[in-house]
């Protein structure tokens, strides 16, 4: 795929995309993604370096996200390593694992 779009917006009940797996299965890939300003969603994209992030219910900001990544290959294919990077900096199961080893480690050094 050339480009991964995720637009969220806030449902009637107001609840949010908490987590976009999908985006992170397209930065496994390296593909580029456009999403939602809303949610988890900035957790997983930063905006400008691991993808471009649009505001919610905008569709044009959405049509010149897709217009800039589809226009300029040179980006697409930045943002695309950059979000693989950041996949596996943060998401990957050892990135993960680290992170709870430190809660442990954290909880154990700490006075009952």
């Amino acid at each position: 795929a050339a480009v991964c779009v995720l637009p969220s917006v806030t449902d009637a009940r107001g609840d949010t995309e908490g987590l976009g797996v999908v985006l992170l299965e397209a930065m496994n890939w390296g593909t580029p993604v456009i999403a939602s300003r809303i949610g988890g969603i900035p957790d997983i994209v930063e905006d400008g370096v691991s993808g471009l992030l649009v505001p919610p219910g905008d569709p044009e900001a959405l049509a010149a996200a897709l217009r800039r990544i589809l226009g300029d290959r040179a980006l697409a294919r930045r943002l695309g390593e950059a979000g693989r990077e950041r996949l596996r900096e943060r998401f990957s199961w050892e990135a993960i694992t680290r992170r709870w080893e430190a809660v442990y480690a954290a909880a154990l050094a700490s006075p009952r």
